[in-house]
């Protein structure tokens, strides 16, 4: 019986010991994920004494007043990536679907007569 005490009281002042290491190894984990997420981080810009890159109201006023001459008539284009369905799209999916679908069943088919899988 105390031969049996003594290794239940050596495993768990092991355990303890594992739990310690544990979290210091957690501890330092966190620490390195702290300095190496703020090292990620970009510091804000210092004002510049620069003269801004806006123009002035009179300048803008300008460049607005003055038309500019139409180049081409305005056409429809038919661009089908607006989320309308086209028969194009409809036929493709379904063509493209059964086509895959039977690609896949024929090469199960053959590579299981073959023996392969």
């Amino acid at each position: 019986l105390i031969g049996s005490e003594k290794a239940r009281i050596s495993n768990l002042i092991g355990d303890m010991a594992l739990r310690k290491r544990s979290t210091l190894l957690t501890s330092l984990l966190l620490v390195f994920s702290s300095f190496a997420a703020l090292k990620g981080f970009v510091p804000t810009p210092e004002p510049s004494s620069a003269p801004a890159l806006r123009a002035s109201t009179a300048a803008a006023v300008a460049a607005a007043s003055t038309a500019l001459p139409a180049g081409a008539a305005d056409e429809y284009l038919n661009y089908n990536m607006t989320g309308e369905y086209t028969p194009f799209m409809i036929i493709g999916y379904f063509g493209l679907t059964t086509f895959l679908t039977a690609f896949a069943f024929g090469s199960y088919l053959i590579l299981t007569k073959l023996k392969i899988i």
